[in-house]
């Protein structure tokens, strides 16, 4: 067969060869499964800070995929013989699947499955690499195709990587690790795409820099075997740095962007609030119907109904909702619409030489009694705490030494972990930003009241 070639803004030109292999992936890719990921966008509600943010979590996956050959490559080229093709082909279509089980706006809804279920003593929800698995493991249209194309060890093998929280060889360390195919392309391509100047590094010149090396593996200070890890040349020195700082500052500059987690606490309600009034039995004063896909999978949460779920659902459902009966459900669907956000007040910032965390403290506990005593109504503020650990810092214990990123001190030398050889890695803390989000101006007055009396 022909090799099958898309266009891509950041890569130019993603081929996938005339390979039984990757042919297979192709057929892959035009599975339900993953035509779904045309309608869900990558960065949820960034684009109503970014306007250009809309792409889609497939062409993510088709440079995940892309990204991950480029890496496999360099493996390749050091191991030789030693190079395991088998191995490579399951991380190569792990990383083209690696997100099929993401919904709509993905982590809010995650928060509202959670509280859903939290609120009815139920189990909690499934996270997005769960559901992954089980797309790929039951009887879909992709897991169909996978087995088709790769073998049915294959396919369960897919499904297994995906759930490692930790690479346990340098083939899966190029799917799941700190410097892996994903960070390497949605940090690039989310900086294309929303048109910020945070996140620049020099990804060929790490790619051109990237060696292999035997890590050793050790249980009590003793070691016991040795694996081939992903290792950086001592030239990709600054260029690693800036790596770990453009992810970084992203987190910051776009992806915990006051607006976006604003939008995403107002999504979360919403479906927090349909939950309560569907499973009370209420669908009507919902403004959507039994058989509408978000009812469907509130009143029962199976794959197949969960498949339904993309962003033009929900968009989609928001000018039936704007008609509900429901006061709640009717405000939180228009504000949406309307990108009517709640206003931010930065606790974090506000108290930066006013005690700092200690007043951080101080507010909470005065805002906790202040809702106690009904200082705020229903749905008048939301509070927000993301939060991001710039670089973990991880032992040698299996199989944690293949998550580091590693790098030679000089050239031709050992390597070390970034964190040991980078005054500037090893500075970076863990970051967290504590908002409150107010629905209306007399809530932000209320909350600024208590910041004031706070010191």
């Amino acid at each position: 067969m022909n090799p099958k070639r898309m266009g891509d803004p950041l890569h130019d030109l993603i081929e996938f060869s005339e390979t039984a292999f990757e042919q297979a992936l192709w057929d892959a890719v035009n599975s339900e499964e993953m035509q779904r990921l045309r309608r869900i966008k990558q960065l949820g509600f960034s684009e109503l800070v970014y306007p250009g943010a809309t792409h889609t979590r497939l062409a993510h996956s088709l440079g995940v995929f892309h990204t991950a050959r480029e890496l496999s490559g360099r493996v390749r080229k050091f191991l030789g013989r030693d190079f395991d093709e088998d191995r490579e082909k399951i991380a190569l279509a792990a990383a083209l699947v690696h997100d099929l089980g993401h919904g709509p706006f993905s982590h809010a809804f995650e928060d509202a499955m959670k509280k859903i279920a939290k609120a009815r003593d139920q189990k909690v929800e499934k996270r997005h690499e769960i559901w992954t698995a089980d797309i790929i493991r039951e009887n879909t249209d992709i897991g169909r195709r996978i087995e088709k194309g790769m073998g049915k060890e294959a396919r369960e093998a897919v499904a297994t990587l995906l759930l490692q929280e930790t690479p346990t060889d340098i083939y899966s360390g190029i799917v799941s690790s700190q410097f892996d195919a994903d960070r390497l392309d949605y940090l690039r391509r989310d900086r294309l795409m929303t048109g910020v100047s945070h996140g620049s590094f020099d990804y060929f010149w790490l790619l051109a820099n990237l060696e292999v090396d035997q890590v050793p593996f050790s249980t009590d200070g003793e070691d016991y075997a040795n694996i081939d890890s992903l290792v950086l040349g001592n030239k990709a020195f600054q260029a690693a740095e800036a790596y770990v700082l453009g992810l970084f500052h992203m987190y910051f500059a776009v992806y915990f962007h006051k607006a976006t987690r604003s939008a995403e606490k107002i999504l979360t309600a919403l479906l927090v609030r349909l939950g309560e009034l569907i499973l009370d039995g209420n669908v009507a004063a919902t403004g959507l119907d039994s058989a509408h896909p978000i009812t469907e999978f509130l009143v029962d949460s199976t794959l197949r109904n969960y498949l339904t779920l993309d962003d033009s659902v929900v968009w989609g459902s928001l000018p039936l909702m704007v008609r509900a009966s429901d006061d709640h459900i009717k405000h939180l669907a228009s504000r949406l619409l309307r990108r009517d956000l709640y206003k931010a007040f930065d606790v974090t910032e506000y108290f930066k030489g006013r005690g700092g965390e200690a007043s951080v403290a101080k507010f909470r506990a005065a805002l906790s009694e202040a809702k106690k005593a009904d200082g705020f109504g229903y749905l008048e503020i939301f509070e927000d705490s993301p939060a991001r650990d710039p670089y973990k810092r991880r032992g040698y214990d299996t199989p944690e030494a293949l998550s580091k990123v590693l790098i030679r001190g000089s050239p031709g030398g050992p390597y070390q972990d970034l964190a040991e050889l980078s005054d500037v890695v090893s500075a970076l803390q863990k970051r967290t930003v504590y908002r409150v989000y107010a629905g209306n101006a007399n809530a932000l007055k209320k909350v600024k009241q208590i910041a004031m009396g706070v010191g």
